[in-house]
């Protein structure tokens, strides 16, 4: 059941990450231009960084799906370039990452429960990519090494980074009363 402590620990996770995100939309926009579909997915894990934090903390269902789509209104707000397109990145890869969290019934966030997580949230992704930002129009190998690339990039930047920075985050002390602590306790 979710706790008053967990709203708002997820909605202003989600507002650092859609600031992020917003950073992100910028420094994208200036370093993948021209670059090759398959470098540019090299980018991408990045923006789900909320989906693989707000969870890892919090550690309820629907938190993936939740994080993300409320970091991707704030960058919205802020002012994306993406406009309305990032809110429905949100929901796409909030439920990739929901359902790599759902294979482990949120129960389990070890690393590769993230990396998967963060690797389905690519896939999300990918599915937008292909519909709205003319990933269609890639050759067949072209889009095929996208896909697998934008899902390793989310391995790495939206599964093993939240679970990097959750755990310093876990050391500081600052998370005793929330589950993270109360699994990491309970753990032999």
């Amino acid at each position: 059941m979710w706790k008053l402590r967990d709203i708002i620990v997820a909605v202003v996770l989600s507002a650092v990450c859609g600031a992020i995100y917003m950073g992100w939309d910028w420094l994208y926009g200036v370093a993948a231009t021209g670059l090759n579909p398959v470098l540019q997915a090299a980018f991408n894990g990045l923006w789900w960084l909320a989906a693989g934090l707000v969870p890892y903390i919090i550690r309820r269902p629907g938190a993936a799906l939740l994080s993300e789509i409320a970091s991707a209104l704030f960058e919205f707000v802020f002012g994306s370039p993406y406009s309305l397109g990032a809110v429905l990145s949100g929901v796409l890869q909030g439920l990739g990452a929901e359902v790599g969290f759902a294979l482990f019934c949120w129960r389990r966030y070890h690393l590769g429960a993230m990396v998967l997580s963060g690797a389905l949230a690519g896939l999300g992704y990918s599915v937008q990519a292909y519909f709205q930002y003319g990933a269609n129009s890639y050759a067949p190998g072209v889009l095929a090494g996208f896909v697998i690339v934008t899902m390793l990039s989310g391995a790495v930047l939206g599964g093993a980074l939240p679970k990097w920075i959750g755990d310093a985050l876990y050391r500081t002390g600052s998370l005793q009363n929330f589950e993270i602590a109360r699994q990491v306790r309970r753990q032999p």
